[in-house]
């Protein structure tokens, strides 16, 4: 199982995979009133497949602001346009964190109100520009913040909190990194006061955590996180003793019980995560530069529980699909990172309507081994229809692969999707098929793996139209057990009448059409199957029922020219002394039959074959009444998996049919 695809449980929220979205400055917002454009509600919608998307950075107040179009949290207008974000996302089963950015310094009195001078905890002029309206100028000196002011800026955070909570965001993340103003607080080239927000390491980090405390009185720590980058050095801000400074810092958060510290690094050369993570009891979240291999060695190897991207979301929406197909990737466009419009924001293509599911195997074991997949439209070859499955029956060779029974006969290169056979609607046929048509309902049996999927590439020669009056969760419970019954009875077991017959399994799809095949070809039939399925059997035709639960069948039975095993195992090994000279043993359940045949008797391992033709005629006999064709139970896709666990360890009479959306 891919580890990316996992479920994780960050604060109070169980994530549905463990790819996050970086939060990614943009410049998409309304300039004048800090206001998300209608865009943004498309471009964060389109990235929900994330377990969990964190905004870009927002500020908390008009002085927070450090960049042109960039959106706030402190008005009406601004929240109610995240409600319409945070809606959307929730749509699409993502969860949301609004990331709060103060730039501090890292600002213009251009962009602020009344052209106030940028605000810094000491008055140290930053190297570089600043990105505004007007293109890059200058960065300026910041005002150093009077003690008195610094509770004001803190409220500022707090508010924000209760703002997002406002718009529907799942929680928010404090943005500590980048050299905005908690980091200009925290290090030291940037903090030079002597109050009791700076000096002292205690008391850089002072800030930082007041905020966060701040954060949480609002929302409870389980819906805060925060965000830093030790060495980053962006935005000229270093600090004399990083490793020291953000071991203290870390180990301060311990009592907030935060939902994840994300750590970001680019350029530094010591391994921050392998000092940082053991110190942090939540989720912890890396980024920096991932793609989904070294993403997938993070997580396997326990080195951190989510793995941020953002380059790579922003140009490719639908990333989540992507790394599940190995699809190709769009590559980002630098040039339309933060220009305004739509260009470059909501516009990177998507896989689309190439992307459908399936339930396949990874790995041999137990429930936990399949999964459900999204793989890539399948394309007709010479011959093939493609078949929007709506139904599909499930059969005991699905837990036999599964649980690895089976490794040497069908040797598979995994994931494999499961299923062997299907019911739906033809959508596409080759240039050479002219028996079917687009709108066809069609069943049939694959021959082979690969009917769990919302679309198939089958043979058209496999398939048969779905007689009228029959629907399609009927007709899934048909090919296989219909086929296999017929063919193992009277091709590989030569049944005839007046035979004596012996149903292993009896009350199964197979056994079920078995039972029935027998009877109107005239032969003597015997049952095994549990007490509650008796009366089951006795009305579709079978002379004597054994349950083998309470009665020893081998005393119950004998002389009999043909036994039909479909469980194996013991059942087989205990069929052997019953048959009558000439008799013969066919199973579907053991390969091993050959083998382990006692001298002078004769044992087949039967795999069914499929049969367009023969198939029409069982359907025939099940739309006339002629035949019946029951149903055990109907699950959905999303619960095969759970289906085929029942499946093994036996269930009601008849079929069970996983029902995909029609």
């Amino acid at each position: 199982m891919n580890p990316l695809f996992t479920p994780l449980q960050l604060g109070g929220y169980s994530l549905r995979n463990r790819l996050v979205m970086s939060p990614m400055t943009r410049s998409r917002a309304d300039d004048i009133s800090g206001v998300p454009s209608d865009s943004a509600v498309i471009y964060y919608a389109q990235r929900a497949d994330a377990g969990l998307i964190i905004t870009e950075g927002t500020q908390p107040s008009p002085m927070g602001k450090g960049y042109v179009r960039t959106p706030g949290i402190h008005t009406a207008a601004q929240v109610q346009a995240w409600r319409a974000i945070t809606d959307a996302v929730h749509q699409k089963g993502s969860r949301i964190f609004l990331q709060i950015m103060h730039t501090g310094r890292i600002s213009h009195r251009s962009l602020l109100p009344g052209e106030a001078t940028p605000v810094a905890p000491s008055a140290v002029l930053p190297a570089g520009s600043v990105f505004t309206a007007s293109g890059p100028l200058q960065m300026e000196m910041p005002r150093a913040l009077q003690t008195a002011e610094v509770a004001g800026v803190i409220e500022e955070y707090r508010l924000a909190t209760r703002h997002a909570l406002e718009a529907g965001f799942d929680g928010v993340e404090l943005h500590a990194a980048s050299g905005y103003l908690p980091e200009q607080f925290l290090s030291s080239s940037t903090n030079q006061r002597s109050d009791q927000y700076g000096g002292s390491l205690a008391n850089r980090a002072r800030f930082i955590l007041e905020v966060l405390a701040a954060m949480v009185a609002e929302a409870g720590g389980d819906r805060v996180g925060i965000k830093i980058a030790p060495e980053m050095n962006f935005n000229d801000i270093s600090d004399a003793a990083p490793q020291e400074t953000y071991r203290y810092l870390v180990q301060q958060l311990a009592p907030l019980k935060l939902a994840y510290l994300h750590v970001a690094l680019y350029k530094a050369g010591f391994d921050y995560h392998a000092l940082l993570r053991p110190l942090f009891g939540g989720a912890y979240l890396q980024g920096g530069g991932l793609d989904k291999k070294s993403a997938e060695t993070l997580i396997s190897s326990g080195h951190a529980d989510a793995a941020v991207f953002g380059s790579l979301y922003l140009a490719n929406p639908d990333l989540a699909k992507r790394f599940m197909l190995d699809a190709p990737l769009n590559t980002p466009d630098r040039n339309t990172f933060f220009s305004p419009g739509t260009e470059g924001y909501i516009d990177y293509p998507t896989l689309e309507g190439s992307v459908k599911r399936a339930l396949r195997i990874h790995s041999y074991g137990g429930e936990q081994a399949v999964q459900l997949d999204a793989i890539a439209e399948p394309k007709p070859a010479a011959g093939e229809v493609i078949v929007a499955v709506h139904a599909a029956g499930i059969n005991g060779l699905d837990w036999k692969i599964r649980d690895g029974m089976l490794q040497s006969v069908f040797p598979l290169s995994l994931p494999a999707t499961l299923g062997i056979e299907l019911a739906g609607e033809i959508v596409s046929v080759s240039a050479d098929v002219a028996q079917f048509k687009p709108g066809d309902r069609v069943m049939g049996a694959m021959g082979a793996l690969g009917a769990y999927a919302d679309r198939v590439a089958i043979s058209a020669e496999k398939l048969a139209l779905i007689p009228a009056g029959l629907s399609e969760l009927q007709a899934a419970a048909i090919p296989v057990a219909a086929l296999t019954a017929w063919q193992a009875l009277f091709e590989a077991g030569e049944l005839k009448p007046g035979q004596r017959v012996l149903i292993h399994g009896a009350a199964g799809g197979v056994g079920g059409f078995a039972v029935q095949l027998a009877r109107r070809a005239g032969a003597h039939v015997i049952g095994t199957a549990q007490l509650a399925n008796v009366d089951y059997l006795k009305e579709l035709g079978a002379h004597q029922v054994i349950d083998y639960r309470s009665e020893s069948f081998w005393a119950s039975a004998e002389n009999i020219d043909l036994v039909l095993d479909l469980v194996g195992s013991s059942v087989l090994a205990n069929s052997w002394q019953l048959l009558a000279a000439g008799g013969r043993i066919v199973s579907t359940a053991a390969p091993e039959i050959t083998a382990v045949a006692p001298a002078g008797k004769r044992g087949i391992w039967f795999q069914m074959r499929p049969d367009s033709r023969q198939l029409a005629e069982l359907a025939a006999l099940v739309a006339q009444g002629e035949l019946k064709a029951r149903i055990a139970e109907v699950v959905e896709l999303a619960d095969a998996a759970a289906a085929i666990e029942r499946n093994k360890t036996g269930h009601g009479p008849g079929k069970s049919v996983v029902k995909f959306a029609m």
